[in-house]
């Protein structure tokens, strides 16, 4: 009988912390899979995430680490050619309760990491999440106050 051992990666992320991620869970991050699969890195080295911190990573691996079995894989391409229309979006359960803890700039952080490394199906929660939680009854002027960058000037000010 032959037993497939998990094989651990290591992130450094980018307030210098170090996270473990399966290789199985690994496969969810596009950007991070394709890297391993293209440049030759030392065995034990760790990944850099300069554009991701510590406790926004730790949600990255929570949630790969739950999903790493669910799907067949987020890294599938279609075949060419006509793609039929994409089924309605239903985030399984696990996820709604995973991102029903995080407040605005949590979510903003992962949103922006699902993107960064694109996991698809998280980057699709976080997003569903933010519309539905937090712009459904929010004017304009509201969202302008809450999504825009610190330390910005009023755009509207400047000619």
């Amino acid at each position: 009988m032959r037993f497939h051992l998990s094989v651990q990666v290591l992130f450094l992320t980018s307030d210098e912390e170090f996270l473990e991620i399966s290789e199985e869970a690994l496969k969810l991050c596009i950007t991070l899979w394709t890297m391993l699969e293209e440049v030759e890195m030392p065995e034990g080295a760790p990944i850099p995430l300069p554009n991701v911190d510590f406790p926004t990573a730790k949600k990255v691996v929570e949630r790969c680490e739950q999903h790493k079995m669910d799907f067949m894989s987020e890294t599938d391409t279609p075949e060419a050619g006509m793609k039929p229309s994409p089924p309605p979006f239903d985030m399984p359960r696990w996820d709604r309760e995973f991102l029903g803890k995080d407040a605005i700039p949590e979510m903003a952080r992962l949103v922006t990491a699902a993107n960064y490394l694109e996991i698809p199906w998280l980057y699709k929660s976080c997003c569903v999440r933010i519309f539905t939680d937090y712009t459904r009854d929010t004017s304009v002027e509201q969202l302008m106050t809450l999504l825009e960058p610190r330390g910005t000037s009023d755009l509207s000010t400047t000619n």
